[in-house]
């Protein structure tokens, strides 16, 4: 028998926003340090197939589409968060929410490697 539920066993990732966003003299802080995030969920995921138009989509914004993953829906995600993976830092390109299913993709751009 089916779940209704998908499963996202691909991976785990974790939506982060810099400890702080600005520098003494107020210059936005670029996070090089896992230390220097905090982390606001711990998701699992499933890593989903980038097509033609997703890619498109991300040359339009100006962005480079980097990974394509697909979790459980959480409203409070926005797209001035950031994701970590591992030790690999992106940024959120778009959101798409679908809560009939509970589900939501998230279109990554790699920022930098953490250390």
């Amino acid at each position: 028998m089916k779940s209704r539920f998908s499963t996202f066993n691909d991976g785990v990732l974790f939506i982060c926003k810099p400890e702080s966003d600005h520098s003494s003299f107020n210059a936005v802080k670029n996070p090089t340090k896992k230390k220097e995030l905090e982390k606001i969920l711990k998701l699992n995921y499933n890593e989903m197939y980038r097509r033609e138009q997703d890619l498109a989509f991300a040359e339009s914004q100006g962005r480079n589409l980097t990974l394509k993953v697909k979790t459980r829906f959480r409203n409070q995600v926005t797209k001035f968060h950031q994701v970590l993976i591992e030790d690999m830092l992106y940024s959120i390109i778009d959101l798409d929410k679908d809560r009939d299913r509970s589900e939501m993709y998230l279109y990554l751009e790699e920022v930098r490697k953490l250390s």
